[in-house]
């Protein structure tokens, strides 16, 4: 058994395939190498587009690949070494892809697919603590905050940091519109830092304004969207 399994010693990429094509690969990169650095991990080869496409090479369907990073070697809490190991899954389905294209965000917005649903906030607040941006092999807060959304039979739960603002929706990031203002989450406040949310910042960054979003925000918001890597951008309110 490795140190992922044991000690959920790693992370892991879940990665969009559409017939081939990565639409996001560049921000998956930008994420694994964002969370090497913070786990501390070294590795003997590079991450890049050679290498994703070669983890999808046997994939030509769409659907979801999930590559596990994980530290290799011996020892207990301790490890004897920092290199890292991988291996990969794949779980097909066709779910709608969408991302905006052109520059007018607004414009773009309103052609989401809309998927909406009831909106509960998660009591338990997650802390503001770095290694808990990254999708850790170790999910159990994520875990008991899915228990507790099929518990109150929402469609969607919201994750608050231990500041009180909202951070994260539990598989996804979350972009709300007011008027024709456009906010996602204070990128400080302990949520993780998504590939779909990474490529709305990279491309519509002088359209959206960080904000410690409150749930008063999002109950008074003309729109929510959800953004998530294998789904894209979808509006749930």
């Amino acid at each position: 058994m490795n140190r992922g399994f044991l000690y959920g010693d790693g992370f892991f990429e879940t990665i969009r395939i559409i017939d081939g094509r990565i639409p996001l690969i560049q921000t998956h990169i930008d994420r694994i190498a964002d969370a090497l650095a913070i786990y501390d991990l070294y590795l003997s080869f590079d991450i890049d587009e050679d290498f994703i496409h070669g983890a999808t090479s046997s994939y030509n369907k769409n659907g979801n690949l999930r590559i596990n990073f994980f530290r290799d070697g011996q020892g207990k809490y301790l490890p004897e070494s920092n290199e890292v190991s991988f291996d990969h899954s794949f779980e097909e389905h066709s779910q709608d892809f969408f991302l905006p294209t052109s520059l007018d965000l607004e414009a773009e917005l309103k052609k989401a697919p809309t998927k909406p649903g009831s909106i509960a906030l998660y009591p338990e607040p997650k802390p503001i603590v770095q290694w808990m941006t990254v999708k850790s092999l170790s999910s159990i807060y994520y875990v008991l905050a899915a228990k507790y959304k099929q518990e109150s039979q929402a469609d969607y739960l919201l994750i608050q940091n231990t500041d009180g603002y909202i951070c994260e929706e539990l598989i996804s990031n979350i972009l709300i519109q007011k008027g024709e203002d456009v906010f996602i989450p204070s990128l400080k406040g302990g949520g993780v830092n998504g590939a779909t949310q990474r490529f709305l910042l990279r491309n519509y960054g002088f359209a959206i304004t960080e904000k410690q979003l409150t749930m008063q925000d999002i109950e008074t918001a003309d729109a929510v969207y959800s953004c998530k890597g294998s789904t894209g951008v979808s509006r749930i309110k």
